[in-house]
């Protein structure tokens, strides 16, 4: 599995879609290692040393977030060494170096007493009342579809507003 970086693909590719993000954001610094970054009317503070931001983005995922990244920019360090080691190629390639074994039959299984004796339930649910929906919830990205006409097939309209005459 040739890798060309130290981080695996996934990594890699969210570094540089956070990188091409963060190309209009502003710096101002603090310190040699602290900075404020602004975009826009939102800003977030930088601290390279303790690898976190107020946005917390980068202090929950361990990967550098779009601020962080332009205060690499404006420091002039790599963001690589802001990545946690669990996403480079050494870790990803060290977590399959071993065997992994198959657990067996079932029937070959030492199972504690207190755990083989407990009963789990499924959860006690309710239907909910009226008529079951039939048409998809839409996702929150999804954006709304317009409408084509079938006399003329322009998009915008549908046939009965449809200011053309009729054939």
């Amino acid at each position: 599995m040739p890798m060309s970086t130290e981080l695996t693909r996934w990594a890699d590719g969210e570094l540089h879609s956070r990188y091409n993000m963060s190309a209009t954001y502003l710096v101002e610094p603090i310190n040699s290692k602290e900075c404020n970054v602004n975009y826009a009317s939102i800003s977030a503070q930088v601290n390279l040393d303790t690898r976190s931001c107020t946005c917390r983005q980068f202090d929950l995922d361990h990967i550098p977030c779009t601020h962080a990244i332009v205060a690499c920019r404006f420091y002039n360090i790599s963001c690589y060494t802001l990545y946690s080691k669990y996403f480079t190629t050494k870790a990803l390639l060290s977590s399959y170096s071993k065997c992994i074994y198959p657990t067996g039959n079932e029937i070959d299984w030492l199972v504690p007493n207190h755990i083989h004796d407990k009963v789990v339930l499924p959860p006690k649910t309710r239907r909910p009342t009226g008529r079951p929906r039939k048409v998809r919830i839409p996702s929150g990205g999804e954006g709304k579809r317009t409408s084509r006409c079938s006399r003329c097939g322009q998009y915008g309209h549908n046939w009965k507003t449809c200011k053309r005459p009729i054939p």
